[in-house]
């Protein structure tokens, strides 16, 4: 091959490239806050509980990011429990799995003669490492039992830790998003701090207070870098 068609094949690859960053959609993030439309519950599995759809405008909702290993996240599920019973026609809590951390499965058998040892999880096999968090997940949810009384989705594929976590720029676990009425967010913050703006969601008594607020949630977003544990990333979306 000469170098003058070298160049020109260079030449049309380059323009090629360029026409297509030109063609290509100018794709804006989406940034949750307060008063933000909530994104939709794209899990993988409902461990527990009826699924959910769609969010009912007629109903509060607190999505929880929590994790097996988070012993923070451990400490919220008796409060998250007690406030489900508290309010079973008007909440609805979520507990979603979507920091899971690659469990390596450790040898249960010597091997013999007739009998090899068990082989750990090979890191490699992205569909097996997936299946052993998930069977962790289910365990721990099993073992938790009424100690553990709503809803619990695992997110395998990390969707809902981009479309929520990261967009909105929480980078510990618990964090809870609460849904107001109508499918709006009404507060984002550590899921250790939720008794009060649940309580102005539902239109509860405020802890504390007297005096009875309305259901009108006001803006604003709480921290979300409390004293937390650091969510494993979630997998990158195959284009």
């Amino acid at each position: 091959m000469s170098i003058a068609t070298l160049v020109s094949i260079l030449i049309s690859f380059n323009a090629l490239s360029m026409d297509d960053a030109k063609q290509a959609p100018n794709v804006e993030k989406t940034i949750l806050i307060a008063n933000s439309q909530a994104p939709a519950l794209t899990a993988d599995i409902w461990v527990k509980g009826e699924e959910v759809k769609a969010f009912d405008p007629d109903k509060v909702y607190v999505i929880e990011f929590w994790a097996t290993w988070c012993v923070p996240c451990l400490k919220t599920i008796p409060n998250l429990t007690k406030l489900q019973k508290e309010n079973p026609q008007d909440l609805v809590v979520i507990g979603v799995a979507a920091s899971e951390k690659p469990q390596k499965k450790k040898e249960t058998s010597t091997p013999s003669n007739d009998k090899p040892a068990d082989k750990p999880t090979d890191p490699t096999d992205t569909k097996a490492v997936e299946e052993a968090m998930l069977a962790n997940v289910k365990t721990f949810v099993t073992q938790q039992g009424d100690k553990m009384d709503y809803r619990v989705v695992f997110d395998g594929d990390g969707s809902m830790s981009r479309e929520w976590m990261q967009a909105a720029k929480q980078r510990t676990i618990p964090t809870a998003f609460i849904i107001g009425k109508g499918g709006k967010i009404a507060w984002i913050g550590p899921a250790n701090q939720i008794e009060k703006p649940l309580a102005i969601a539902l239109g509860n008594k405020i802890p504390g207070s007297e005096k009875k607020k309305s259901a009108k949630v006001p803006g604003g977003v709480r921290g979300g870098t409390a004293a937390g544990e650091t969510p494993a990333p979630p997998k990158k979306a195959v284009d």
